[in-house]
């Protein structure tokens, strides 16, 4: 039984030492967000009196749906209430992605079976992963509770803030674990990952807005924040059920991996043709075959959640218009019919930008996989071969971009019943694609030029945009600094001219050339 564990401390020295970048921004991202969100709470309301002025404005159903509601009206509850979602979601994100790549990811590249060839256990990968993401998850929170504390918020409050951020990431911890030994592939695992994530979320807004739905919160982490009540009567019987199911959860990991080979899973993924099909014969239909997937589930996803958004448009206007303290930034997007919908559509592009890192990230795998050497020492420039993937990198954020539009507008035009609303919500929507644009271009460029660091860094830049992004928001960064980032151009505040736009696809061009420049006088590296 203990021979199962062997080496599994020197795979985890090995796992800090290779993620070394990725885990520093895991562990200062979130500690961060919510010392920033405290000392500019501070800032901004000096005053017990200025406080409460503003917490009748935070209970608007909008902001409820999404945050929940404000539990005590104090600078610590307010930082409380303000992070718990970000700093959850991002626990959630950095955990699966971490035991992701050293499971099931080890496994389909071969690396795990190198491993097994020599003094290393059956259950250490597997272990190393999971302890090395609960180790970090609690640093993590460790560090929330230094930086609240450091700003003098109160202890056992601070405490209970960090404990349930950590377990929420505990738990995709070992989610992802789970599902590392029923799928076979490592994109498998990212996407129900990421579904999962989605579908918790989905839920939270529901319960937010319906006011509870009993015990059943309590089965989902992204509820634990609230359910502690940091700073107001905390509640640490929520600890108690995450540490039974994060529990539950491991244990049918190991059990799952006992009964199953290297590199292999439950569920088996589909196998291709036999044969290639007569229109098989360019660089561009390979680059389309590899990318088709993730094209039409993630183009599937969005103009179901736009439709979606667009048919509830004139109920979401309504609430809007009611709302108390909204009515400036109401005006300032153009009325009540608008705002609601205006900053829908532009959380949901600053989401839809990790599509195209995903789909460089792929031309990354065929190279490191030395795929691409092998098309390469056919009559295939690297500029033909390179080429197909950043077009389709481009075409396929402008296309779903232009579905989620047209989704969007169809389903407020027959909500509403004007055809009108559809002309609106598309042009507010396709304006969108310059600034994903530039993602795409910073990611090329970044394959270009660091491969290796290419996705670490991608990711990295798109979260330093949304944060300035939501410290602009909490006017802790002034306007010159929020024009850093691509977004602030299409900001729904903001009147969209012709001049941002083709600004916005010129530097993602510009990038881009970068990147073809760049791999072409570059070695093909492999892992």
């Amino acid at each position: 039984m203990i021979h199962d564990f062997y080496a599994t401390g020197r795979l985890i020295k090995l796992h800090l030492r290779q993620n070394r970048v990725f885990l520093a921004v895991w562990l200062l991202f979130p500690p961060l967000m919510v010392l920033a969100t405290a000392l500019t709470t501070i800032a901004m309301f000096p005053t017990e009196q200025s406080l409460r002025e503003i917490g009748a404005t935070l209970n608007d159903p909008i902001v409820v749906a999404m945050h929940g509601k404000v539990l005590n009206i104090s600078v610590a509850g307010y930082t409380a209430w303000r992070t718990k979602v970000m700093c959850s979601l991002l626990a959630a994100i950095f955990s699966f992605i971490m035991v992701m790549r050293h499971t099931r990811r080890e496994e389909e590249d071969g690396r795990r079976e190198l491993l097994g060839s020599v003094c290393v256990g059956r259950h250490a990968p597997l272990t190393a992963a999971l302890v090395t993401a609960f180790g970090i998850n609690s640093v993590m929170a460790a560090f929330i509770l230094l930086g609240m504390r450091s700003v003098g918020l109160g202890f056992t409050g601070s405490l209970a803030h960090a404990l349930a951020i950590g377990s929420c990431g505990f738990f995709f911890a070992a989610g992802a674990g789970v599902f590392a030994q029923i799928f076979t592939g490592a994109r498998s695992v990212t996407n129900l990952s990421v579904a999962l994530l989605a579908l918790l979320m989905v839920f939270h807004v529901g319960w937010n807005m319906k006011g509870s739905m009993g015990g059943l919160m309590y089965l989902s982490p992204l509820e634990w924040p609230q359910l502690i009540r940091s700073f107001a009567g905390e509640r640490f019987m929520v600890l108690p059920v995450a540490a039974i199911l994060i529990a539950l959860l491991v244990l049918i990991s190991f059990q799952l991996s006992s009964l199953r080979d290297v590199g292999a899973g439950f569920i088996p993924e589909r196998t291709g043709r036999t044969t290639a099909r007569p229109g098989f014969k360019t660089p561009l239909a390979l680059s389309w075959r590899l990318q088709k997937g993730l094209f039409i589930s993630w183009s599937s996803f969005f103009c179901i959640i736009g439709f979606a958004l667009g048919s509830v448009s004139p109920i979401l206007a309504d609430i809007t218009s009611t709302a108390p303290g909204f009515a400036e930034f109401v005006e300032r997007l153009g009325g009540a019919d608008r705002a609601f919908m205006s900053l829908m559509i532009y959380v949901i592009c600053m989401i839809l930008s990790i599509y195209p890192i995903l789909v460089i990230q792929r031309l990354r795998s065929e190279e490191a996989a030395l795929r691409a050497e092998i098309m390469l020492a056919l009559p295939v420039s690297r500029f033909r071969f390179i080429r197909s993937h950043l077009l389709l990198s481009f075409a396929g954020v402008a296309a779903m971009i232009i579905l989620m539009g047209l989704a969007v507008g169809i389903g407020a035009a027959l909500a509403a019943g004007d055809s009108g609303e559809f002309a609106r919500l598309f042009g507010e929507t396709a304006v969108k694609i310059p600034a994903v644009w530039v993602i795409a271009g910073i990611t090329a460029f970044l394959f270009g030029l660091v491969p290796r660091a290419m996705a670490g860094i991608s990711y990295a830049i798109l979260g330093v945009f949304i944060l300035i992004e939501f410290f602009w928001e909490q006017q802790a960064v002034s306007d010159a600094v929020f024009a850093l980032s691509p977004f602030a151009h299409v900001y729904p505040t903001n009147q969209i001219t012709a001049l941002p736009v083709i600004g916005l696809s010129l530097a993602a061009a510009a990038f881009a050339l970068l990147g073809l420049w760049a791999f072409g006088k570059r070695d093909i590296t492999s892992h």
